[in-house]
């Protein structure tokens, strides 16, 4: 599937602050780099980020609700427990980051690749997807349900015990990620038109009572 990615029309420059009196400039900031900073805990709600690079800082426990992120890359983060419920994503990269936890209810995710991430518990309740690709990533037991999804891949991802409860996943290759014990609804209805290998739907067939020979 095919991403727009991130653009920076110039290189972004280092934001280098006391991590203890750390503040953004304003309502909106563009063009910054942060790097290993250590910002746990700390609220950040209805700001705007704009070709901004997060490298290898601690970001957990954080509160982004409301937040606009455009062209923006996180990388290497802690994001564990941070809360970035009705945000918006758009030409977003979250790679290697660690999102255990992490609540990204009731947003919207717009040509977003999350790679090698891990994302255990991480709440995407309500999400809208467009043009979205989870890559590699750990997604045990992380709630995916009453999702909204369009030209979405989950591509080597692991998903066991995954809640996709309402979330349908028609035109989704799953044939290649680990669902074993993903939720679903009694009529398997999420599944319909999503493309299973057989020891997936024998799996499934089994969590319904079917024994299949």
């Amino acid at each position: 599937m095919k991403l727009i990615s991130p653009k920076f029309t110039q290189p972004p420059q280092p934001f280098v602050q006391d991590a203890e009196n750390f503040a953004f400039e304003e309502e909106r900031t563009e063009g910054r780099m942060l790097t290993k900073q250590r910002l746990a805990g700390r609220r950040f709600t209805n700001g705007s980020f704009y070709e901004c690079i997060f490298s290898s800082c601690d970001l957990s426990e954080t509160v982004w609700r409301g937040c606009d992120f455009a062209d923006t890359v996180f990388e290497s983060c802690n994001l564990s427990g941070a809360d970035m419920t009705k945000s918006a994503f758009r030409r977003v990269r979250f790679l290697s980051c660690k999102g255990v936890g992490t609540d990204f209810s009731e947003s919207s995710l717009k040509d977003v690749l999350l790679e090698k991430d891990l994302l255990t518990y991480a709440n995407f309740n309500a999400v809208r997807f467009h043009s979205a690709v989870f890559r590699e990533c750990e997604l045990s037991s992380a709630d995916v349900a009453l999702c909204l999804l369009k030209d979405t891949a989950f591509e080597k991802c692991t998903m066991r015990r995954t809640n996709f409860f309402k979330t349908m996943l028609k035109g989704i290759d799953l044939r290649d990620s680990d669902i074993a014990g993903a939720v679903f609804s009694s009529s398997l209805a999420e599944l319909k038109g999503t493309k299973i290998n057989l020891i997936q739907a024998a799996a499934l067939l089994k969590a319904m009572g079917i024994d299949a020979q």
